[in-house]
């Protein structure tokens, strides 16, 4: 049988995190995802012009809601500010 339902489009727009956690976990795991987001806008912006890809901001895009996914969990955890 065919599938009739496209698959959803991508990115995802939305994240979930594990709900058992811990907030120091959840703060590493954001941390190096934050240094990768900082990574991956540092080589978009030193790239020519023409050579920029358009992933690389949807990369961007997911990073953060990550990041800003885990942070919250790690707040409503109980992680200090």
């Amino acid at each position: 049988m065919k599938k009739l339902v496209p698959d959803p489009p991508y990115p995802i727009p939305f994240v979930t995190i594990i709900s058992d956690l811990d907030p120091e976990e959840a703060m590493a795991h954001a941390n190096k995802l934050m240094h990768t987001l900082s990574d991956t806008v540092h080589a978009y912006t030193v790239c020519q012009r023409d050579e920029r890809l358009d992933v690389m901001m949807d990369s961007v895009e997911i990073l953060g809601q990550l990041v800003i996914s885990l942070v919250r969990h790690a707040r409503a955890k109980g992680a200090p500010v």
